[in-house]
């Protein structure tokens, strides 16, 4: 980024963030799922919402939670580009669950972020996901959970035991880390 300018008194400390997303993808979840088992904290129950699929949480903060396959292969549809790794997802067959918070005017510098790029990665726990027990339902969301198919059920079954929010961000570290590994980033 800094090539652009051609100026070598520009340093990363002169930009400042005014919106960042922080995301992670978990694979084999599907957001139907979710929906029986989630409480987003630190929100308004006016400012949670579920529109074709997408799961709305918050406004400064705002939390987004959505089948990531199924917005690729929408934007390819429409003649978008899509990146190797969204290809990857495509070729996977399994579904993707984008967990993604968007954060507006974080008050740091490209620099800031350059320095402490896992700073945000808290921001996944205010997801809360209600254990269920024996498929009774007893989640925070429970009128969803009748609805949800067997299939999608088992998936959910297989996340049961596992800390949901310690997988989010732990797979987010793990691609930040590595898009940040070895090369100049801006």
């Amino acid at each position: 980024m800094l090539a652009m300018f051609q100026d070598s008194v520009l340093s990363l400390e002169d930009f400042n963030i005014t919106r960042i997303d922080v995301a992670s993808d978990i694979e084999g979840l599907n957001v139907d799922c979710l929906l029986s088992t989630l409480n987003i904290k630190k929100i308004r129950s006016d400012s949670f919402s579920f529109f074709k699929g997408t799961i709305y949480g918050g406004s400064k903060v705002k939390m987004r939670i959505y089948d990531k396959v199924k917005e690729i292969k929408a934007r390819k549809r429409k003649g978008g580009e899509i990146i190797e790794y969204e290809e990857g997802l495509l070729e996977s067959g399994k579904d993707h669950t984008r967990f993604e918070v968007e954060i507006r005017n974080p008050g740091i510098s490209l620099q800031d972020l350059k320095d402490d790029p896992l700073q945000f990665a808290s921001y996944f726990d205010r997801l809360e996901f209600i254990r269920i027990g024996d498929g009774d339902g007893s989640g925070i969301m429970q009128f969803k959970y009748k609805h949800i198919n067997r299939k999608l059920r088992r998936q959910l079954e297989e996340f049961k035991d596992v800390d949901l929010v310690e997988k989010i961000k732990a797979q987010h570290k793990e691609t930040l880390l590595n898009w940040f590994e070895g090369r100049e980033p801006f």
